[in-house]
């Protein structure tokens, strides 16, 4: 299998398919851990189709499927590093979870 980072945007787009089917697969046959895989894979792949010059740096994100705000640092290929609000500790958060900027108080 071809990495992520070397697909064509159509070759990730089918990927991101394939998986998504997969994904179902799991979901309906109950394989919770093979689940937890193909969403981390599926969010993956979603973020090499995102264009990191549309990532904010030094700016508050509401991160999908999260209550708390996530404080983009800096980019690395396709993972946003910060740090969760209250905490001290360095985390990556692949692009694609990322939904907008928000000021720290406006996430719910």
């Amino acid at each position: 299998m071809q990495r992520f980072s070397q697909m064509s945007k159509d070759a990730l787009e089918m990927e991101n398919e394939r998986l998504n089917r997969e994904k179902q697969k799991a979901k309906d046959q109950g394989l919770d851990t093979q689940l937890a895989i193909l969403e981390q894979k599926i969010n993956l792949a979603r973020s090499y189709l995102i264009d990191p010059a549309t990532v904010q740096t030094a700016c508050w994100y509401q991160v999908e499927g999260k209550n708390i705000p996530f404080y983009v640092e800096y980019l690395n290929g396709v993972m946003a590093w910060g740090n969760w609000e209250h905490s001290g500790e360095k985390a990556a958060v692949p692009l694609a979870l990322l939904e907008k900027p928000v000021s720290r108080r406006s996430v719910k």
